[in-house]
């Protein structure tokens, strides 16, 4: 019969197995996170650039100090648009009704 300590050492040693093994769990769930969302910005950054070519003139620096510097004026306009609550709503809603209209098939 194992002794007190030898059961207390096998029980630590299964608890650091489920800490590593949950841990491991957790990194691989944020990486899946990661991916999905660096795949949802792509996408997105695709439509934008879409229907905003110009946006295509920033250049990707190597750093993301001169990276904020270069697409300032992208995160400024966005900015000020996301403050017009009320133009925002308008443009979501004509949005709607275009997806609306596009679903409706013509007779």
């Amino acid at each position: 019969m194992p002794t007190l300590d030898e059961r207390i050492a096998r029980e630590t040693q299964k608890l650091e197995q489920l800490k590593r093994q949950k841990k491991a769990q957790e990194a691989r769930e944020k990486k899946n996170k990661r991916k999905i969302d660096t795949r949802r910005q792509i996408i997105i950054g695709g439509i934008v650039a879409k229907y905003f070519p110009e946006v295509l003139k920033f250049e990707p620096k190597y750093n993301n100090a001169e990276n904020y510097i270069e697409f300032a004026p992208l995160a400024n306009f966005l900015s000020v648009l996301n403050a017009q609550k009320d133009f925002v709503t308008q443009l979501k809603e004509l949005a709607k009704q275009k997806a609306n209209a596009q679903a409706t098939p013509e007779n």
